[in-house]
């Protein structure tokens, strides 16, 4: 993980992160001179009631910028009840903010929207209600009830020439791979972003790709995307090295580090499965790890966990727990790579973290 500088301090008092709906992440470099407006339809999207602030977090990722985009930032979020500010020291893509953005999420959902909110944020419930039966749902420009506004034809071509070089060489299958406006159910969000190492524009797909490889759902929800002048994204150069990612990513270059895994079985083969281990670990771990979003998958007999972008020490104080409070059950300790996950089957919809049971249990 980068090292960052979180410009906010101590964290703010409020609702804790079960009371939280919804993480927006938003990655920014060299953006002062845009987040002004952009918050503006942010706010607007407020008063429409399309965005809760009560249940909302707002985190600005600042990528290394060179301009004032951190405290730019820092001062239009100040009246926001949940916001945090994080610096990276350099400047390391979109894809790597948006990762460290997803690392410090800790509601139940996770989207992530570009700086300049070219995409209205008033279709934030779109992807909300998406999310209650899918995994992942992404704003896509290409459906009919989408709207487009621009006055840049070439973007528009070479977005998608981009989108059919994807479908084929990924079989995707999706009409906008590309679209800035993107959200998860948290836990898929953090498994994916940990697989996915590309830091540059690709990223998208190779989430999207991943997504698809561990058995995922995808929808795809309608947007009104209006150009905004100034953005860093040049269209023939930055579409050319997304396309060099992604067939380096086909060849097997760009292979993300393994999850974490810890797996809780009984040690006699013959032994019934035991009813409710995966709300008991998933207990254990919410009090080792405070509330950090675990996942919780039945695997055969036992149940596995996966520790998607969690520091090795917190993986090493869960196994030590699991062991000494879950005995005689066996406890596992292993790193899991992306066919090792798709073993599990596909993970649509068993991925939410479940809730602990109650304490006199």
């Amino acid at each position: 993980m980068p090292l960052v500088h979180d410009r906010t301090g101590p964290p703010q008092r409020g609702p804790g992160p079960e009371a939280l709906e919804l993480t927006i992440v938003i990655p920014a470099f060299n953006e002062a001179h845009r987040l002004g407006a952009g918050m503006e339809r942010f706010n607007a999207a407020v008063t429409a009631g399309a965005i809760d602030l009560d249940r909302t977090e707002l985190i600005v990722v600042d990528d290394g910028s060179t301009d004032a985009t951190a405290s730019t930032a820092e001062s239009l979020l100040a009246a926001l009840p949940h916001h945090r500010v994080i610096r990276l020291p350099l400047n390391q893509g979109k894809g790597a903010a948006v990762r460290v953005g997803v690392a410090a999420a800790r509601s139940t959902y996770t989207a992530y929207m570009d700086a300049d909110l070219a995409i209205d944020p008033v279709a934030v419930p779109l992807l909300l209600d998406g999310l209650r039966l899918h995994d992942v749902t992404i704003g896509c420009r290409a459906l009919p009830d989408s709207m487009v506004e621009t006055a840049y034809a070439i973007r528009t071509i070479m977005g998608r020439v981009f989108n059919e070089i994807v479908t084929t060489g990924t079989g995707l299958g999706l009409k906008d791979t590309q679209c800035g406006f993107k959200a998860f159910r948290t836990p898929v969000a953090r498994l994916l972003f940990h697989l996915v190492r590309i830091d540059r524009f690709a990223f998208d797909v190779e989430i999207l790709a991943r997504a698809r490889k561990l058995g995922l759902t995808i929808s795809e929800v309608p947007v009104h995307w209006k150009h905004v002048e100034g953005s860093t994204v040049h269209p023939i150069h930055d579409s050319l090295t997304m396309i060099a990612d992604i067939y380096r990513s086909r060849r097997g270059l760009l292979a993300g580090p393994p999850v974490p895994t810890i797996t809780v079985r009984p040690n006699d083969p013959q032994a019934p499965a035991d009813v409710g281990l995966d709300r008991r670990v998933s207990g254990l771990l919410a009090d080792v790890l405070d509330g950090m979003p675990v996942p919780v998958v039945s695997a055969g007999r036992g149940v596995t966990a996966i520790f998607a972008m969690v520091d090795p020490a917190d993986v090493a104080r869960a196994y030590a727990a699991l062991s000494e409070q879950l005995a005689p059950l066996e406890v596992v300790r292993r790193a899991l790579p992306l066919d090792g996950l798709t073993a599990l089957g596909p993970l649509a919809g068993r991925l939410d973290v479940p809730r602990p049971p109650p304490a006199d249990h």
